[in-house]
């Protein structure tokens, strides 16, 4: 499925990640400052230099993964509004405002995302939404790949979608959404995509603690490494 540009015609996606599922109403707009994006680009960094956010070699092309969220202050913006890193970005060691897009609105049923800046936002933008509509104290959302993490899901003990359900599509939102309503899965902060090989998420309300939940998961599967691997 393509997207939908603001000229509400359909066109094909380029993240090399995987070819956006939903619905995208866009609009082009300025970027936001440096400052309000530090947050994130910070710690964006950081998952960069540590490979679960970044690019690989493929046979058909380089293969771009992961992307970081900001959940825009409540008490500012009722709206629910949320930052998220542009698509095609995962390459890049590091971005610029440019590379950033704010999530307007969404609605799962419709499979739909409103969006605007001067990119259009990354292809797991629907997940990310179901994180900070299901939970209200969450703020922040890391998507990385770790093949160890992925691996090792099973006997470091943490909550995993299902594998037939691929990502970007409504069908692992709501699987997302299953797992938040689990208070085992809410105190863990980090759910593997079992449909998004390597695919692992985490969710706080600071970025710190998001950012520290996938660092720590990276060395316990590491340590567990290759005995548990599937």
């Amino acid at each position: 499925m393509g997207i939908l540009g603001k000229n509400g015609l359909e066109r094909a996606d380029g993240e090399r990640e995987g070819v956006t599922k939903f619905h995208l109403r866009y609009t082009r707009s300025a970027p936001l400052s440096a400052a309000r994006l530090a947050t994130l680009q910070g710690w964006r960094r950081i998952l960069f230099d540590l490979g679960l956010i970044g690019q690989e070699a493929t046979d058909s092309g380089p293969l771009g993964f992961g992307n970081v969220s900001e959940r825009c202050h409540a008490e500012q913006d009722p709206e629910r509004r949320f930052l998220i890193t542009a698509t095609q970005t995962g390459g890049k060691p590091v971005l610029t405002p440019k590379d950033y897009s704010l999530v307007t609105g969404w609605d799962l049923v419709a499979n739909r995302i409103d969006a605007e800046g001067p990119s259009p936002p990354s292809s797991e933008s629907l997940t990310h939404a179901i994180f900070y509509a299901s939970l209200a104290d969450v703020r922040y959302v890391f998507h990385g790949h770790s093949p160890e993490i992925w691996s090792c899901a099973n006997a470091l003990g943490l909550p995993s979608t299902a594998r037939d359900a691929p990502y970007g599509t409504p069908e692992i939102a709501r699987e997302v959404q299953t797992l938040l309503a689990l208070p085992d899965c809410r105190a863990a902060g980090l759910v593997v995509m079992g449909g998004h090989r390597n695919g692992v998420i985490s969710f706080a309300a600071r970025a710190e603690d998001a950012g520290h939940l996938l660092i720590q998961s990276l060395a316990r599967a590491r340590g567990l490494a290759p005995t548990h691997q599937a």
